[in-house]
Formats: C-alpha cells, structure tokens, sequence
C-alpha cells in the first residue's frame, strides 16, 4: 500500500509542475495574441520553438525529439481571440465511411480538437468534413455526447437518432462509387487522393451538393454535466460521465424528470447555460478555427445553439431535428420541450425514415 500511495503523490507532483509550465506558456501565448492586429478569430502558432513548447505540454503531450516526423506537419496550434480558448488539432485523416442505416459509402475527414477553454476546462471535439465546408450553404450537426444512447443504444432519447440521420445526410448527398482494386493497399491510396490540405482548407473531389460538418462534442456528455464553477477541470469527460449516470439514476431513483435529476444530484440543470452560456461557445470556436462558410444549415432544435452562433456572425438556416422519437423516448422528448425549451420537440412519435426524407427535401430545397 505505500508503494501505492508513493506512486499517487509522484504522479501529482509531476502533474503540478506541468500545470505550472503551461500557466507560463499560456500566458506568452496570449500576450502575442492580443498584439495580432489582423481580422483572423484565431492566432495560429507557427513560430518551432512555442509550437514545439505547446505540443509539449498541451494536447497530445508529445516529444518533439523522439518523434520521426515533423509535429507541425501533423497537428496545428492556434488561440481563438475572442474566447481565449487554446486550440490544438490534428490535420486530419480521410476515411471511407458507411453510413449507419443504409450503408452509403461516403468520405469524410475526420479531425480531432483538444480546446483548453478558460472558465470551463479541457473539452474534446471530433469533427468530420464531408464535401466541400467553404462556401455557399454548409449543413451543420452539433451534437453533445450521450454515452448511453450511442454504447448501449438507450432509446429512452433521441441523440444517436440525430446523429445516424446527419451521417445518413452526408452519405446521400456524397455517395461514392469505390474502386475495384486488388488489395487494402491499393484502396486505402484511392482513398487518401480523394481529399488534399492546402492553405487551412481540406479539399474533397468536387462535388456540387452543401458541406456537412459533422461536429461531436465528447466532453459535453450529458449537457455538459462536467462544469464546476470556478475550476478548471483537466477530465471533463469522466467528471461529466458519472454526473450523466448519476442523474439517470436519480430520475428512476425519485421519480424525476430530467430537470429534477439534474437537481437531486445538485446541478443546476443543462451546466452549458453557466457563466454566460459558456458551453454554448465551444461549436462557433471550432468553425472559426476551421475557417468554414458562415451560411449555416443548422440541424438543431436548441435555441441556445443558435443564439451563440448567430451572435457570433453566422446565418443560420434552421431546420429540425427529431431524429426519431418513439414511446420509450416520448416522456423526455415532452421534458427538453417543456423544462429545456428546446423546439419542435414533444411526445408525437415519428419514424426515422420519415424524418430522414423530410430533411432530404428541405436540403434539396434550400440549396438549389
């Protein structure tokens, strides 16, 4: 047991002096940022010796020495102006994807995002890009983690519902005809020639139908559930999680509505909305970073998704989305409409099919 208790107090030790060697790197960050005198949202890092010092320390925490490629070739560096928020992220793979209901192959690039976002913590986001994200109407899904949904297939909500409907969207409207080749070897090549990265932009094989961003926010499980005041917290994703579990069981456990389970375990419900709507920020700090069109589909039913995009100087086109709700997610589709004010969301069941065609056509409609 001592050697335990050794190992603890050593990790944490060695865990302190990294939180003090990036307060110090922070700041020299921030200090060169507010001297950017151009009109880009974000202040990307391209000097070698801060960005090997962030990449570092931040994010992936990777030697520069031991690595065999270039780090600045894999991953990018940048802090979002307005927010302050230090943002690190891969540049990206391209992947042949199957969609989840009708097996539509399509590509999309996918990327990761480690956001250290003051006032909240370490959030995680993965992005895929489907077609070009750039100009013109850009179809857009932001949608915050439910673990029970996606892992277990929970149909008490509709989350992994929404979710297989945007990845049906993009598959519809960028189906591809793969390749007769030989082996994985010649595929994966085809694959990869399908997409380049020039100048900030990820570039797929022209194609003339919207960009779909689909945008995963892993951190933000359970509404966010992971938000202390005051704290800046270095596992959002775990602290969330168990906060999530804990208010499901509360609802069972005292007979509660959402809201109440939320306020059985002691939170105030939907933590997004804290300090100024903070978590709401996280969606338009992506996109600002990824420099995409700021003429927006939105698939969403969250005024408070909307209001922090908008503000933040995009046109919003929104359009619904229920995914599908049956009777086992009835009761707490009544509840986000009732007690979250989310909209056009009630108990009226709807299939998945129904839903998948009406947002075909009104995509149809509104980008021709």
């Amino acid at each position: 047991m001592k050697e335990a208790i050794n190992k603890i107090n050593n990790g944490i030790e060695e865990f302190n002096k990294r939180t003090h060697k990036q307060k110090e790197i922070f700041s020299k960050i921030a200090n060169l940022a507010s001297k950017d005198k151009s009109k880009s949202t974000v202040f990307f890092i391209n000097e070698p010796n801060l960005f090997k010092e962030v990449i570092e320390n931040f994010g992936p925490i990777l030697d520069s020495n031991k690595a065999k490629s270039d780090l600045k070739d894999i991953y990018e560096i940048g802090l979002h102006k307005e927010t302050g928020a230090l943002i690190i992220s891969n540049k990206g793979a391209t992947l042949y994807c199957l969609s989840p209901k009708t097996k539509t192959p399509y590509l999309a690039k996918h990327i990761g995002f480690c956001v250290y976002m003051p006032g909240i913590g370490i959030e995680f986001v993965n992005v895929g890009l489907v077609g070009n994200v750039y100009s013109g109407k850009v179809v857009l899904r932001s949608e915050s983690a439910c673990t029970p949904s996606f892992l277990f297939g929970s149909q008490r909500c509709n989350c992994a519902h929404q979710w297989n409907s945007i990845n049906e969207l993009a598959a519809y409207f960028h189906k591809i005809n793969p390749p007769k080749v030989k082996n994985g070897k010649e595929f994966e090549a085809w694959v990869q020639k399908q997409s380049t990265y020039s100048n900030g932009k990820h570039l797929f094989v022209k194609n003339k139908n919207p960009g779909f961003i689909l945008m995963h926010l892993d951190t933000q499980n359970g509404m966010g559930s992971g938000y202390t005041k005051n704290e800046f917290s270095y596992d959002l994703f775990s602290r969330a999680s168990m906060r999530h579990r804990g208010e499901y069981s509360a609802e069972q456990i005292d007979k509660a509505s959402m809201w109440g389970g939320f306020e059985a375990i002691g939170l105030t419900p939907d933590p997004r909305r804290e300090e100024d709507y903070l978590g709401y920020k996280l969606t338009f700090v992506i996109l600002d970073f990824l420099k995409t069109s700021k003429d927006i589909i939105f698939l969403t039913n969250n005024p408070f998704k909307m209001e922090h995009l908008e503000n933040n100087g995009y046109k919003l086109t929104r359009l619904k989305s229920l995914g599908m709700i049956n009777l086992a997610g009835a009761q707490e589709a009544i509840e986000r409409h009732d007690e979250f004010h989310h909209l056009d969301i009630n108990g009226k069941c709807v299939s998945f099919e129904k839903e998948l065609n009406r947002l075909k056509k009104e995509i149809r409609r509104l980008t021709k």
